[in-house]
């Protein structure tokens, strides 16, 4: 059953983009920046119910991700979803950054698509703290801060490159 959902989640991800290239621009560009406001939106809303929510919210997300991640083979299972999609994401910003005219939108999609760069680099790279139960550092602290200016940055530029281009 997993790899039925993950075989339909990559359709959705990977071939439905390429499918809506050859179709339209405009309609990858639409459909890729709705995909990429939901997803920073989800991971905002983790960021806020693990720095702001209630104890029995956070024990659920818990409990969520422990059980996707139960064995090594799920475990690259997710990673590779999870890279493809942020190089998705970064093709999505290279796009925008030749799309749009704008001097600081330019700017934005180009530090945005770093930011996936970085985050796609990540994936790999297990969390400290995370793995070892070991005490929070500042280190921690400043990626924390990274991970909300990352899903806002990337929230914003999708909004004005959207009005930008459509409005």
């Amino acid at each position: 059953m997993l790899i039925k959902s993950r075989i339909s989640l990559f359709a959705l991800m990977v071939a439905l983009p390429i499918m809506l290239a050859f179709v339209s621009l405009d309609s990858l560009f639409v459909f890729m920046s709705i995909l990429i406001l939901l997803i920073s939106g989800k991971s905002l809303m983790q960021l806020y119910i693990l720095n702001f929510g209630s104890d029995a919210a956070f024990e659920a997300m818990e409990l969520r991700a422990l059980r996707r991640q139960t064995n090594e083979k799920d475990r690259l299972l997710n990673r590779m979803m999870v890279f493809l999609l942020n190089l998705l994401f970064i093709i999505f910003f290279v796009f925008t950054y030749f799309a749009i005219d704008n001097v600081f939108l330019r700017i934005a999609a180009g530090i945005t698509a770093a930011n996936w760069i970085y985050d796609m680099a990540r994936t790999f790279i297990p969390h400290k703290a995370a793995v070892n139960n070991e005490e929070w550092t500042i280190k921690d602290t400043l990626a924390e801060i990274f991970l909300w200016f990352h899903n806002i940055l990337t929230i914003a530029v999708v909004a004005v490159a959207f009005a930008v281009k459509f409005l």
